[in-house]
């Protein structure tokens, strides 16, 4: 019974730690993972960017053999593995055209932060509502890289 509330309590703080809970209030904040509930408050400038810590992941070779033809040589990789490094990649959020939250109200919605596939430099972000006062829609903008999202009252 012991090693149930344990492994009960383990999974719980894994959990939580997975979705860090930050506060808007300033126009920049720092995410230590790849995944986050960000919270709009009354304090929320109109424009944030938010800095997310996210697993890349790489083929790299481990082993390289020299093949020669004639006076000619050159190397071949005959191993290769997967290597996961963590890299800063950033989002911006532009709340101005929603109404001004008053007191003790909040918005939050939950944004995660991943590797499009395999060897890809590209970071894909998947944005969505948790709890908001008023409905509001998200409209994704960006280019060349650049993640911005728009919200808008419905």
């Amino acid at each position: 019974m012991r090693s149930f509330i344990t492994i009960l309590a383990l999974s719980a703080s894994f959990t939580a730690m997975a979705q860090e809970k930050i506060l808007l209030n300033n126009e920049t904040a720092l995410v230590n993972s790849s995944q986050a509930q960000l919270v709009r408050t009354a304090s929320t400038p109109n424009i944030v960017k938010v800095y997310f810590n996210v697993p890349m992941t790489r083929l790299v070779c481990t082993r390289f053999i020299r093949v020669r033809h004639g006076r000619n040589s050159h190397s071949r990789c005959v191993s290769y593995a997967k290597i996961t490094t963590y890299e800063a990649d950033q989002i911006k959020l532009n709340f101005k055209n929603l109404p001004q939250l008053g007191g003790n109200e909040e918005d939050i919605f939950s944004v995660t932060a991943r590797q499009r596939r395999l060897d890809s430099e590209n970071v894909v972000y998947d944005v969505s509502t948790v709890q908001s006062i008023t409905p509001y829609e998200i409209i994704k903008k960006g280019i060349l890289g650049y993640d911005s999202y728009t919200f808008r009252s419905r």
